[in-house]
């Protein structure tokens, strides 16, 4: 029978496997729940992501619906409206009539389609046609703000790996059109995070951006050793296994306490 190892790598750290960051996470729910924007920075595999899912996650109030947009492969401005309209449709119902009908009411400019894979629940599209000359642009930046009145709701919509925006055609006219319907929603928060501290900085910081103070700005530390060395040592005890506090001071030590490395080597060992 094969043993569930209590270490993940190569993922988001979530549930069980997430190594409690109780500051930071105190401080992002009460900003999300709260309405407040929020920008969340730190390298890459320190687990902003991780992070960011434990908090949505862990939402109490049934009023308050998170959606998760990962724009990492988005190349384009038109790959980010794909992204963004197909996420945040899908990630608002579970039905696959509710989906069509909100894509036709609310992106009637865009003549949206839908195409399904096997798993029509899990696995779909939507492609369309836009033309941003009569500003079916500004109904896809608009669509969550419609459905969260419509449904009578608030979205806290996080976007991962928000610095690929930099590489875009005409980046900061993008960033100037998102900042412009964004800042006048009412029933959504964002939640931008990166890895590329110097853009983000430059995004957020910077007075001639579009998105200077847009909202308040986190920068996430190691996770010091103090934190990981009884997470470690009870998740060996949790699987039967024995682990001193100076092997896992040592795995500390040897990953410079990089969160991914900290979980891939303790994964290796146990």
């Amino acid at each position: 029978m094969n043993e569930i190892n209590p270490f993940v790598f190569g993922k988001a750290a979530e549930g069980e496997y997430f190594t409690d960051r109780q500051e930071d996470a105190r401080r992002l729910n009460a900003n999300l729940t709260h309405g407040i924007n929020t920008i969340l920075i730190s390298p890459r595999r320190w687990g902003k992501t991780s992070l960011v899912k434990k908090v949505i996650s862990e939402f109490d109030n049934p009023d308050i619906k998170p959606i998760f947009i990962d724009i990492f492969q988005c190349k384009s401005e038109h790959e980010f409206y794909h992204a963004f309209a197909s996420t945040i449709i899908k990630q608002t119902s579970s039905k696959l009539e509710e989906w069509t009908e909100m894509a036709k009411t609310f992106l009637s400019r865009v003549s949206p389609k839908f195409s399904f894979g096997p798993d029509p629940m899990n696995d779909f599209s939507i492609s369309f046609e836009r033309n941003p000359k009569d500003d079916s642009d500004l109904d896809i930046l608009q669509l969550p703000e419609r459905i969260a009145q419509k449904k009578k709701i608030r979205l806290v919509v996080c976007l991962d790996e928000f610095q690929q925006i930099a590489d875009f055609p005409n980046s900061v006219i993008f960033q100037k059109k998102l900042r412009s319907v964004w800042q006048h929603q009412q029933h959504v928060t964002y939640c931008m995070f990166g890895s590329k501290k110097h853009l983000m900085e430059y995004f957020f910081n910077d007075k001639s951006m579009p998105f200077f103070k847009f909202g308040d700005m986190m920068f996430l530390k190691k996770i010091p050793t103090s934190e990981w060395v009884p997470f470690i040592c009870d998740k060996f005890k949790e699987t039967g296994k024995v682990i001193t506090t100076e092997q896992a001071t040592k795995i500390c030590q040897t990953t410079d306490n990089l969160s991914s490395y900290v979980q891939h080597l303790a994964w290796v060992i146990s």
